[in-house]
């Protein structure tokens, strides 16, 4: 049996003892049935994963007793960060956590003026909350070091006006320009996904003068919740860890 990853939020070390919360200890007693003596690894996205052995199940928690830290780099030596046009909760959700396998750095959620949902202020804490988990629980299963960081969801100009990055890209079907055509390697890139209906004319002439190039993905007209995954996908296997 593969030995469980739960991922936690404090800094530990060989020889400490570490109280599970809540969920995880239900996860660990009912989902996997584990018992006391059985071993799990908890990671922090310090770059050490932590082997312990569970030492105590009670009615609402699980103890773990670490016994020794490895050091571990499972992370893509290239840094992708993706702002993305809010789409149904389903399909997000589902971005999240592909996006998550593959490697991505960071996911930045905008409203466009073409987004199929409007997320209110008031519900934004919620909604990030909600996506945490998702990558969260992807990157236990995954192997991945620590989660991608998840940003406030902002809107279209704001977002696209500050990014810093010197490789820059907008999914836009019409495009010549392939990721195929670029010789450089970077270390760092943004791409920028759109909504099911597109970016409007607005949004990507302010795109361009913020120097994110205009990127095809080939001949067919992808899925909002497909075109990420595709370009984080050929990205991974070009500049990445999937070569």
């Amino acid at each position: 049996m593969r030995v469980p990853r739960i991922f936690i939020f404090d800094i530990i070390d060989s020889n400490d003892e570490y109280i599970l919360d809540r969920d995880q200890s239900h996860y660990l007693k009912n989902v996997l049935r584990l018992k006391t003596s059985m071993k799990v690894r908890l990671f922090n996205g310090s770059g050490y994963e932590y082997l312990g052995i569970i030492n105590k199940i009670s009615k609402n928690s699980v103890n773990v007793a670490v016994l020794s830290k490895e050091k571990k780099h499972n992370e893509s030596p290239l840094k992708v960060n993706l702002i993305i046009a809010i789409s149904r909760a389903s399909k997000f959700d589902y971005l999240i956590q592909k996006l998550t396998e593959l490697g991505v750095s960071s996911i930045t959620p905008i409203q466009s003026e073409r987004s199929e949902i409007k997320i209110r202020s008031k519900d934004q804490s919620k909604k990030i909350e909600h996506w945490e988990k998702i990558a969260i629980s992807a990157c236990e299963q995954c192997d991945r070091d620590g989660p991608p960081k998840i940003h406030w969801i902002g809107n279209f100009s704001s977002t696209v006006t500050t990014r810093s990055e010197n490789a820059k890209f907008m999914l836009e079907p019409s495009a010549k320009y392939t990721l195929s055509a670029i010789t450089k390697e970077p270390k760092e890139i943004c791409i920028l996904s759109g909504p099911e209906g597109g970016f409007s004319p607005k949004e990507r002439l302010l795109a361009d003068e913020h120097g994110f190039k205009p990127l095809s993905l080939g001949p067919r007209i992808l899925r909002t919740e497909t075109a990420p995954i595709v370009a984080l996908s050929i990205a991974q296997s070009k500049w990445g860890d999937c070569k």
